[in-house]
């Protein structure tokens, strides 16, 4: 059987909400970005993200949807709005027909970093942070159930006193390839940040994008087999932190790490992934950030989650910022969620892994995919 992964980069204006879906099924979403309506207030088409996950998500032996893992970059409301009303808080076991009704989403194991505990969050970062406290709690009492899908919990950096507990943080440097307790063969995480300094409170109240989850994924065909595609994916983090994690990750001779046939774009195609805000006061881009672009492979693709991208005085998105990008990749090699396929009613943009590398697909393509059929379920399933 041909193996193929698929990833996609939901059109939710200037947020983001991307989702991964190996061939073992194996489904992990990477913040949230779920709106109510049938267009924004510039009239464009509001894509049904709840819809499309639920048809691609698949069911727990209860007949209930879930995700494997569930990423918050960091707590802000683009990057987590729609959370309490769609995904599941509360034990598994009582996971009843109401919020069946609701259709909401089981999660196996949510990352978070430390930041989730911060005061003055958005209510839907409220709604995480209250889920993780119930499942912490289950880890602190060394309770059973702990470590059961739909309780896992994981810490991406270190704690408020500098430190790490041994089975419930990953920090920078380190491969991850276990998700919602089973490991596998097709996909790893190598964690590049959030830093301890950036995790101290009072920085991190001063400037939350800081503390962004950073990371390179390594999509594999084979077990054990080379890696076929690498994505970068970094929330909100500037400049400041992409030059400690090139310089970190090169002085650890971790080079491979900062590789990327797929680079999503940090703070929605800001300009501050070049240089500081505004453009106006700093309109050249930092050698390490162009050099960090360096790092692509053949052919590939820059992702920009935003709004339109039109020249303008707007950050996010920043029009220079896209030219930079364009200037590396080439303008046929940068995509804009918000006018994919069609700029009135944006469709998902969407890439197939498979052992040729990385596909984009077009809108023809996508329309008639049906790749992914179901294996023999794994463990770890039951929520």
């Amino acid at each position: 059987m041909k193996t193929e992964h698929k990833i996609k980069f939901y059109p939710v204006g200037n947020a983001d909400n991307t989702l991964i879906k190996l061939s073992d099924n194996t489904t992990i979403i990477i913040d949230c970005q779920i709106r109510e309506g049938e267009t924004d207030t510039n009239g464009i088409k509001i894509f049904d993200v709840k819809k499309d996950l639920l048809k691609e998500l698949e069911k727990d032996t209860n007949k209930n949807h879930f995700v494997d893992v569930f990423v918050l970059s960091h707590p802000h409301n683009d990057h987590c709005q729609g959370f309490e009303k769609n995904f599941y808080s509360g034990k598994p076991e009582d996971y009843n027909d109401r919020n069946r009704k609701n259709e909401e989403i089981i999660i196996g194991e949510i990352w978070v970093t430390q930041q989730i505990f911060l005061n003055d969050l958005c209510s839907d970062a409220d709604a995480v942070r209250k889920e993780v406290k119930r499942r912490k709690k289950l880890f602190e009492e060394n309770h059973q159930d702990a470590h059961k899908s739909g309780n896992r919990l994981r810490f991406i950096g270190y704690n408020e006193n500098d430190t790490t507990v041994d089975g419930l943080h990953y920090v920078p440097g380190e491969t991850v390839n276990q998700f919602n307790g089973v490991t596998s063969d097709y996909l790893s995480f190598f964690i590049h940040a959030p830093f301890k300094e950036h995790l101290v409170v009072g920085k991190a109240e001063k400037d939350h994008n800081t503390t962004s989850i950073i990371f390179q994924a390594q999509f594999r065909t084979e077990k054990n087999g080379e890696a076929r595609s690498k994505v970068l994916f970094s929330g909100d983090s500037d400049h400041y932190v992409w030059e400690k994690v090139r310089t970190i990750t090169v002085g650890n001779n971790n080079e491979d790490k900062l590789e990327w046939d797929i680079f999503l774009t940090p703070h929605h195609c800001s300009w501050t992934f070049f240089n500081d805000t505004p453009y106006k006061d700093n309109k050249e881009p930092k050698d390490y950030a162009l050099d960090m672009l360096d790092y692509k492979n053949a052919n590939a693709d820059v992702i920009a989650s935003s709004v339109e991208i039109q020249d303008n005085d707007a950050n996010p998105p920043c029009f220079q910022a896209k030219e930079e990008y364009e200037k590396k990749v080439g303008k046929s090699h940068f995509r804009n969620t918000a006018i994919n396929i069609d700029k009135k009613a944006p469709e998902p943009i969407v890439y197939i892994i498979d052992d040729n590398g990385f596909t984009f697909l077009k809108a023809a393509q996508v329309a008639t995919s049906t790749i992914l059929t179901s294996p023999t379920p794994r463990a770890g399933r039951i929520c």
